[in-house]
């Protein structure tokens, strides 16, 4: 794992972002929100850094398939452990309300 982060850096902060902007739509029009404060202002995938933390790696079957998962905490989603899930070295999805394994 540690040698494919580097490798992987670019397609987690995508998808991050790419969770990150309903939060930001949210935001951005006034919508009420139960933590408002959390929500960053970001232009770019590459800023997502600074507000997600790496809480878990798992490396595990799912379907039969081994499968390593990235848990991240994002400063924008407190009620959530977001997985970017990865089979054979190709992404497959980040997936929300992860639980370590």
């Amino acid at each position: 794992v540690p040698k494919r982060l580097a490798e992987w850096r670019a397609t987690i902060e995508a998808a991050l972002f790419e969770h990150y902007e309903p939060y930001a739509e949210t935001k951005e029009a006034g919508e009420p929100r139960p933590t408002d404060d959390g929500v960053p202002r970001l232009s770019a995938a590459s800023q997502v850094w600074p507000h997600v933390a790496l809480v878990f790696v798992s490396v595990t079957p799912l379907d039969g398939v081994l499968t390593v998962e990235l848990g991240y905490s994002a400063a924008w989603d407190e009620e959530h452990t977001l997985g970017a899930r990865f089979q054979a070295n190709r992404f497959v999805e980040l997936s929300g309300s992860v639980l370590p394994a």
